[in-house]
């Protein structure tokens, strides 16, 4: 590679790399334009593997598309940003769908409820319906098993292993791995759902593949219930999600590989891109 096209490749990484910016409902796009449409498609780069830390600065996070969920979307608005907004982004290798979530909260209210009964303190909410049924009522049978996972922010410093979940359709059980950091602005979440979880569902991504997909914060500002309740998919206008299907929106796979290596050089699909010319 010559010298301009180093100079062009560096531009064009430290463009996509900077920092998401929160803004009132918005989808960001990353690596080539992946992205989708808020509320509606969250599409997710695959293969792509994320080293559970909590830490979302990672290349995978710094080039997939972020959502961003403003203060009002959803059916208990905050009245501002800093009490309660939240971006994610999601990307998947083959075994493991990850998804980062970056809460903006001004109060972290913890360890008020059991597992079971998170949905009033803070926590964020994942929705899987994996084989895209749009039931109005879950299904429980292996391979279609629909699943609420209750995220609290009760699991800042613990074993990500071992989290303490919630949620319906047997969400704490699915095997899924959490890292839950705090902030300056609140606290993040660097989750890992696995793609085969046994009894449930065995999702195997192929290009364009969809499934059914959203993403809740509950938001608690003073003990007891939750205060604010914040809702990404456009069609969940009543917070049913935990119960209905139907409600969820899309997530659909991308073959689109976002790793760079350890030297930092171009990401794989850049030097395609760039030997296509």
């Amino acid at each position: 590679m010559d010298l301009r096209c180093r100079i062009v490749a560096i531009a064009v990484l430290t463009t996509i790399m900077a920092v998401p910016v929160f803004a009132a409902n918005k989808v960001e796009p990353g690596f080539q334009g992946v992205g989708g449409k808020f509320g509606e498609v969250y599409e997710c780069a695959f293969p792509n593997s994320v080293k559970l830390d909590g830490d979302l600065e990672d290349f995978a996070w710094q080039l997939a598309g972020w959502h961003f969920v403003d203060n009002k979307t959803g059916t208990g608005p905050a009245p501002n940003e800093a009490d309660a907004s939240i971006a994610f982004a999601a990307v998947a290798d083959d075994k493991w769908l990850y998804v980062a979530i970056r809460v903006k909260d001004d109060k972290i209210v913890r360890g008020e409820e059991p597992p079971g009964s998170s949905w009033k303190d803070d926590s964020v909410e994942i929705y899987i319906d994996p084989n895209h049924g749009e039931t109005a009522a879950y299904e429980t049978k292996n391979g279609n098993w629909d699943s609420q996972i209750t995220i609290p922010a009760d699991n800042i410093g613990k074993d990500p292993k071992k989290p303490d979940l919630g949620g319906t359709g047997d969400g704490a059980t699915t095997g899924t791995e959490v890292v839950v950091v705090e902030t300056a602005e609140g606290w993040d979440v660097e989750a890992a759902v696995p793609l085969s979880s046994k009894g449930k569902w065995d999702i195997n991504p192929t290009d364009g593949m969809v499934i059914g997909f959203n993403i809740h914060l509950n938001d608690d500002d003073d003990g007891g219930d939750r205060d604010h309740k914040l809702i990404w998919s456009k069609k969940d206008v009543d917070d049913r999600s935990w119960t209905d299907t139907t409600r969820f929106a899309d997530l659909q796979f991308v073959n689109l590989q976002l790793s760079v290596d350890a030297k930092g050089k171009l990401t794989t699909q850049w030097a395609r891109m760039k030997a296509n010319r």
